[in-house]
């Protein structure tokens, strides 16, 4: 439909959150998968340029372990509730972590999460 925002999600936290006053929630964050950007260098650019983007690719391996690439994040927070624990508790099907959804925005504001 004309106007709505589609996008999928995957639940990738679930914890125990409080406000400033000390009362406690249910924060259930939902993430996406980010576009990777383009490594592929035009051949129309000048040998010296594409040699200092292989360079730099390299540095970043090299500065970056290899354990430490894997735990990266490659989920984005898109969309984030917070429930009262009591309304986390009357939920019939809860969240769980990995869940993923199709997520629609509608043109009079509401927001509707089917999962997939």
């Amino acid at each position: 439909m004309v106007g709505e925002i589609l996008f999928s999600v995957k639940v990738t936290a679930i914890n125990p959150h409080y406000d400033y006053q000390g009362n406690e929630y249910v924060r259930i964050e939902f993430g996406y998968r980010p576009p990777k950007i383009p490594t592929m260098v035009p051949t129309s650019v000048p040998k010296e340029i594409s040699e200092a983007i292989e360079a730099s690719r390299s540095m970043v391996q090299v500065m970056i372990p290899p354990q430490v690439r894997a735990r990266m994040r490659k989920y984005t927070n898109r969309l984030t509730i917070y429930l009262t624990v009591n309304e986390w508790e009357n939920l019939q099907q809860k969240y769980t972590f990995g869940d993923e959804f199709k997520v629609i925005l509608k043109t009079d504001g509401s927001i509707s999460l089917t999962i997939i």
